[in-house]
């Protein structure tokens, strides 16, 4: 383990609400992406050695996209999660963990906090790997600080609360999620995010008429604004599809659809 990392491990442990265990190793994004570790200098027995320097980033910057479900690629205006945006969602809980499990399969981090409703079984039916999933249900009085640590060393932070948020503070973490190449997800308002991804209405299928039979998905109704989009972008898609995930309607010839949106709520 880098000192790099013992560093980032050590202030979130003095926090008292994440396991340093649940937290990457620095580098663990760069190596899931197949890029060169970075090496870390060993004092030699009889020198005290460098002091720890403070946690460096640990992402990839060639790969700038974390990927998402083929149907929310079509409705993002970069195909997938943007490293260094912030992107919102507002109107479901299952859009929020569909949108982050495809990247979390891929070997990247995510963490979710001030969300006590959602469970590591939530997130694994959702498609989350537990093994790169840390969760911080209540992130206690400095929620601002234990989220900065967080976005040193993972590469999604899905955060609940986010209306709760002062400007400044908001300000301050998004600077730092660009700076850091992670993606912030915050649930509900965020001014001032790159996207915003709302879920609307909803219809489910797999009962009959009688009532008899099993519900197997769900149709949603899905708008996406984008900073420097003139439109609005519109997509139904099934949340959850047949096998539990995000999966696409089957096409009746309408596809997504551009329309005029109301006044722009990403700036």
């Amino acid at each position: 383990m880098s000192l790099a990392h013992d560093a980032l491990a050590g202030r979130v442990a003095e926090l008292g609400l994440v396991r340093a265990s649940e937290l990457p190793a620095r580098g663990a994004r760069a190596a899931a992406s197949h890029t060169r570790p970075t090496r870390v200098p060993t004092p030699g027995p009889a020198s005290p050695g460098p002091e720890p320097s403070p946690p460096e980033p640990a992402h990839d910057p060639e790969q700038a996209l974390l990927p998402v479900p083929g149907p929310l690629a079509g409705l993002l205006p970069w195909g997938g999660l943007r490293r260094g945006s912030t992107v919102s969602v507002h109107g479901s809980t299952a859009l929020l963990l569909a949108l982050v499990a495809q990247a979390s399969r891929a070997g990247s981090w995510c963490a979710l906090v001030g969300l006590p409703g959602v469970g590591m079984a939530a997130a694994h039916e959702a498609g989350l790997d537990l093994a790169r999933t840390a969760l911080v249900p209540r992130p206690g009085p400095r929620p601002a600080t234990v989220v900065a640590a967080l976005v040193d060393g993972v590469d999604v932070v899905v955060l609940g609360g986010a209306s709760a948020w002062r400007a400044g503070d908001r300000q301050r973490l998004a600077a730092r999620v660009r700076q850091k190449g992670a993606v912030l997800v915050p649930v509900g308002a965020w001014p001032g995010a790159d996207v915003e991804l709302h879920a609307g209405g909803g219809t489910w299928s797999g009962l009959l008429g009688d009532g008899a039979g099993r519900l197997r998905s769900r149709r949603v109704h899905l708008r996406c604004a984008a900073r420097g989009r003139a439109r609005d972008v519109l997509s139904d898609v099934l949340l959850p599809g047949p096998d539990g995930g995000c999966a696409p309607v089957a096409d009746d010839g309408s596809g997504s659809v551009e329309v005029d949106p109301a006044p722009a709520r990403t700036g």
